[in-house]
Formats: C-alpha cells, sequence, structure tokens
C-alpha cells in the first residue's frame, strides 16, 4: 500500500508548490532506485497531519482505480540529512519528522492542466470520477489557478491532497450525502472539471461499485499503514477514515448531491 524507501541523493527542490516539495533519488530495500517528489512536515501547514491527508488520499485514490502517482513512506536519515548541500532544504529536513511523504514522478511528458484544456470523450469517466473524489474526502485545491492535475494526452495524474479532509475546521460543515452540501463546488473555477463535465453524458454506476467495494479492513488498511513517526496526526487520520466509511455507506447520497451540482 505504502513502500518505505531511503533517499540516497537529493536532486532539486521543486520549481513551484506551496509545500515546496523536494526532488530526491530513494532507494527500497532490495536497493531498487526510484525518483519521487518529498514533502517534509516542517513544510506542510499541519505537519505530520497534513502528510497523513496526502498519504490516505493516495492510497484511497489508488483502490478507487484514480490516476494517482505511487506513493511512497521516505526514511531521512540523519546523517543523510547533514551531507544535504542546501543550507535551508536542510534546516527544513532536520525540523521535520524524519519520514516524509513521497510521490514517484509522473515524468517530463505530463504537463499543468490549464483552463484552455479540453476534456476529451476518452477522458470523461476519469474527469468525473475525480471529480466525486474530490467532493467526498473534501478536496478544495483541485481549481482553476492551482489544477493539482497533470495531463499527456488523454491520460491525467492528479497530485497534492495534503488540504483533503479538512472537514473538521470547517464551520457548519455538512457531510456530502447531504443536499446543499457540496454548493461550493458550483461558481466557475472552483473545480476544474465542474464545467467541463456538464457537457457531457456521464455514468455514475462505475463510481457508485468503487466507493461500494471498499472494506473496513481495506480502509482501515490506510491508516496502520501510517508510520509511528506521524503519530501525532491520529486524530486527523481518524476523522478521515470515518468520513471514507461514512461516505461509502452513504454513496447515493453523494452521488445524488454531485449529480445536483453538475446540472
Amino acid at each position: 500500500m505504502l513502500t518505505r524507501v531511503t533517499a540516497v541523493e537529493f536532486a532539486r527542490a521543486a520549481r513551484n508548490g506551496r509545500t515546496r516539495p523536494v526532488m530526491l533519488v530513494c532507494a527500497d530495500a532490495a536497493g531498487t532506485e526510484v525518483e519521487l517528489y518529498a514533502k517534509l512536515s516542517a513544510r506542510c501547514d499541519l505537519g505530520p497531519a497534513s502528510l497523513a491527508r496526502e498519504a490516505i488520499a493516495a492510497c484511497l485514490a489508488g483502490d478507487l482505480g484514480l490516476p494517482v502517482p505511487q506513493p511512497f513512506l521516505v526514511d531521512l536519515p540523519a546523517a543523510w540529512v547533514a551531507s544535504v548541500p542546501d543550507a535551508d532544504l536542510r534546516t527544513a529536513m532536520a525540523g521535520s519528522v524524519p519520514v516524509a511523504f513521497g510521490s514517484r514522478i509522473a515524468g517530463s511528458q505530463f504537463a499543468a492542466w490549464h483552463a484552455g484544456n479540453h476534456l476529451r470523450p476518452e477522458m470523461v469517466a476519469t474527469a468525473l470520477a475525480i471529480f466525486t473524489f474530490d467532493a467526498i474526502i473534501q478536496n478544495v485545491d483541485r481549481r482553476d489557478g492551482n489544477p493539482n492535475c497533470l495531463v499527456m494526452g488523454d491520460h491525467l495524474r492528479i497530485i497534492d491532497h495534503e488540504l483533503a479532509f479538512s472537514h473538521g475546521l470547517i464551520l457548519g460543515w455538512q457531510p456530502p450525502w447531504q443536499i446543499g452540501a457540496l454548493q461550493g463546488l458550483v461558481p466557475p473555477g472552483k473545480h476544474i472539471f465542474r464545467d467541463k463535465l456538464r457537457k457531457h453524458s456521464l455514468d455514475f454506476a462505475p463510481i457508485r461499485d468503487a466507493w461500494s467495494a471498499l472494506s473496513d479492513g481495506r480502509v482501515d488498511g490506510y491508516a496502520a499503514a501510517l508510520p509511528p513517526e506521524w503519530a501525532a496526526a491520529a486524530t486527523d487520520v481518524a476523522a478521515a477514515i470515518r468520513l471514507i466509511k461514512d461516505a461509502r455507506d452513504h454513496i447515493d447520497g453523494c452521488l445524488a448531491e454531485v449529480q445536483r451540482v453538475l446540472t
């Protein structure tokens, strides 16, 4: 579910991104190397809780068949951190929990989604599943100007979910299966796919099937896969797991509300 790797080489800092992730070369227990972007707890608004939200969202997305880059837990050994040439980055790593969240690099052939992109018929099913995913997990950060979505031809990749599961911070929050709960997605630009999806015929059956297939054991596994170094995020983790299970149990209501905001 979450492969654990160890940082072995610092490549560079990301060119953009609110949390300023870093590009690293890492190795798993067998010595196989992977290039990934790593997020540090010290550079996230909620520290380890942001990393935990990101990891849970990635695990859930994978089980739902959504195009999310492979997630990793990234060990940052103290001796290796001390060898990083960038002083600011060294300080951020030293001030972070020693396990970062990693996401496999999609590749230079992918580009950021922008408002001028067309939603081709072949992309509609995936875009609808992503829209529903974001609506349910309360991810407000896939919007015009900050799409957190990569595209190559008909292929999409969704990234950056540390702002998901923030429902506990919203005054008067309503669960996504209640009428009116997703009204915030209606204004233009609030979600990159909303206006584009409204132009197409939409099939919700595969989304209903994918959510309904999530077992309690599988969802509990998302929390169990998190490292003990993120223990401070326990309350956020429990809230995220509860929301996923509740949404699964009320998936017909969730889909009815999604349909409402897409009409």
